[in-house]
C-alpha cells in the first residue's frame, strides 16, 4: 500500500457494478476490539449473500493489532482508508475519504449505504458523520456506551477510610451494585466518551447490548421504536475463538505462566497512561505484586510502552523481569484473539482498563478488577463479575485484586451478552429496510405525515 493513499482492492467497483443488490452493508473496522466484535456481522452478512463492503480506516494496522485477525475470522478489506497523523487529523481524514466513497457507491452505482458502526471509537463517530451528512444514517453496534462514575462522596469516604485502615471489601462490592451511588458526567474514557455521545444523533438502528442502554437511550429521548436490545456480538466472537483455542500457543511465549495461578494485566487507556500519576499508581500496584510472588502477566501495550519509557520505569521493569522470572511475565500483546481467550479462561483474574476485556471475562466466567474510576460496562459492576478499582492508591488496588481472586461470588456461570448476536441484529436491520426503505428518515416521514400533504391553495 502506498503512503498517504487510499487502498481499494482490484476489481471492487467492478464487483459492484456486477451485482443487483439494492443496499450496501458497510462493515467499518479500525482497531483489533473493531475487528473482533464486527467480524461475526460480516460473517453473518456474507452468509446471507447481503453486499457487504469492508473498510478499515487503518488505524491498527500491524500484526498484532490488525493483520493476523483479520485473518482469523476470515475478513477480506475492500478498502483500506489508510489514515495517518495525529488524532485530529485522522478524524478529519476519515470523514473526508469516506465521504468520496460513499458518494460513490451512492451515485455511481445505485446502492445505497448501510455503515455499521461500533461502540464509542473514533471510527464510529467519523464514519457516521461522513454517512450522516450525505443522509444515511448508521446501524450502531453496541450503542449508547456510557461512563457511571460512583459519585465523589463515595470516593472521598472510601479513601480516607482507607487512608484510617478502615476496608471491607464485601461493602466495597456490594456497595458498586447500588445504581443510586453513580453519575454519569464523565468525560473519560477520553475521547471515546466525547465519541460515543456524538454518533446517537446519527443512528438509525441502535444495537443495544443490555436492556440497561435501552433504558438510559430512551431517558435521552431516542426513539424506542429504534432501539432493540440485541446483546453483544463478543459474545459470537467468542464462540468463533473457542474453536480454535487447541491450536494457541499463547503458553508457548508465556511458558511460566502455564498451570499456574496467574493475573492477566492489560493497561492502556490514555488517561492511565499519559497522567504520570495515575500510571505510578499501576505501576507500583503491579510491582508489589511481583515482588509478593504473585504470578503476573503484564502484556505491554503501545501507551504502556511510551508510559514506561516517559517515566523512566524502564530499567526497573527490565530488573523486574530479570529477578523473577518465575512468576513475571512481560512482554507484547497476543496477537490471535483464540489466545488472548485461551490466557483469560485460565487465568485467576483479569485486570485490565479495557473496555471488551470486562465483557470477555464475564462470558469466560473470570473475576475481572477494573483500574478505572468508572466503567463503561457497568452491566458487569452492577452484575457482580467485575469491580472497579481506581487507581489512586496502589496498596488498595493490590487488596481489591487479592480478594477479587478467592472471592466466589464474581464467578457467574450465565454470562451477560447471549448468543446469535449478529443474527438478531441482521434480521432487525433488515427487516427496517425491508419496511421503511432506508434507515435516514426526515420528520415527514419518521412520523408518516406524507399523506397530509397539500400544497393546493
Amino acid at each position: 500500500m502506498e503512503d498517504n493513499k487510499v487502498f481499494i482492492r482490484k476489481n471492487f467497483w467492478l464487483d459492484l457494478q456486477k451485482t443487483e443488490k439494492k443496499y450496501a452493508h458497510i462493515i467499518m473496522i479500525a482497531t483489533k476490539p473493531d475487528i473482533i466484535k464486527q467480524a461475526p456481522l460480516y460473517i453473518e452478512l456474507k452468509k446471507r449473500w447481503e453486499l457487504v463492503v469492508l473498510i478499515h480506516t487503518g488505524q491498527h494496522y500491524d500484526y498484532n493489532l490488525s493483520k493476523w485477525v483479520l485473518t482469523e475470522f476470515w475478513m477480506d478489506v475492500d478498502i483500506n482508508l489508510n489514515i495517518f497523523w495525529d488524532i485530529h487529523k485522522k478524524y478529519s481524514l476519515i470523514v473526508e475519504r469516506l465521504w468520496d466513497i460513499l458518494v460513490d457507491i451512492y451515485e455511481k452505482y445505485k446502492k445505497i449505504p448501510v455503515p455499521y458502526v461500533h461502540g464509542d471509537t473514533m471510527t464510529a463517530t467519523t464514519a457516521d458523520k461522513a454517512a450522516f451528512l450525505n443522509k444515511f444514517a448508521v446501524v450502531h453496534v453496541e450503542a449508547w456506551i456510557r461512563t457511571f462514575t460512583p459519585s465523589k462522596t463515595f470516593y472521598h469516604n472510601l479513601f480516607e477510610d482507607y487512608d484510617k485502615w478502615i476496608f471491607n471489601w464485601d461493602d466495597y462490592y456490594k456497595s458498586l451494585q447500588d445504581y443510586s451511588i453513580y453519575e454519569r458526567w464523565s468525560i473519560e474514557p477520553y475521547p471515546e466518551q466525547f465519541d460515543t455521545r456524538w454518533i446517537e444523533g446519527s443512528t438509525g438502528f441502535f444495537a443495544a447490548p443490555v436492556k440497561l442502554y435501552k433504558k438510559t437511550l430512551i431517558d435521552e429521548w431516542f426513539p424506542k421504536e429504534h432501539i432493540k436490545v440485541v446483546w453483544n456480538t463478543i459474545a459470537d466472537a467468542i464462540e468463533i475463538s473457542k474453536d480454535k483455542v487447541k491450536n494457541s500457543k499463547a503458553f508457548e511465549k508465556y511458558p511460566n505462566m502455564k498451570d499456574k495461578p496467574f493475573i492477566f494485566i492489560t493497561i492502556h487507556r490514555r488517561e492511565n497512561t499519559l497522567k504520570k500519576e495515575r500510571f505510578l499508581v499501576i505501576y507500583n500496584w503491579i510491582k508489589k505484586l511481583v515482588e509478593d510472588w504473585v504470578y503476573v502477566c503484564f502484556l505491554w501495550l503501545y501507551a504502556s510502552e511510551f508510559a514506561i519509557d516517559d517515566f523512566w520505569l524502564r530499567s526497573d521493569i527490565e530488573n523486574l523481569r530479570e529477578k523473577y522470572k518465575e512468576n513475571f511475565a512481560y512482554g507484547p500483546a497476543l496477537a490471535h484473539h483464540a489466545e488472548v481467550i485461551d490466557m483469560i479462561t485460565k487465568a485467576w483474574a483479569v485486570v485490565t482498563d479495557s473496555w471488551s476485556m470486562q465483557e470477555e471475562a464475564n462470558i469466560v466466567w473470570v473475576p475481572c478488577v477494573t483500574v478505572r474510576f468508572w466503567s463503561d460496562r457497568t452491566e458487569t459492576i452492577l452484575d457482580g463479575t467485575n469491580i472497579i478499582a481506581p487507581p489512586i492508591n496502589s496498596c488498595l488496588i493490590a487488596d481489591i485484586v487479592k480478594w477479587a481472586i478467592w472471592n466466589k461470588k464474581m464467578i457467574k456461570k450465565e454470562h451477560l451478552y447471549w448468543e446469535n448476536v449478529s443474527e438478531k441484529i441482521v434480521d432487525e436491520v433488515l427487516i427496517m429496510l425491508k419496511k421503511d426503505g432506508k434507515l435516514f428518515k426526515f420528520d415527514d416521514e419518521r412520523l408518516d405525515l406524507e399523506k397530509f400533504y397539500n400544497w393546493k391553495i
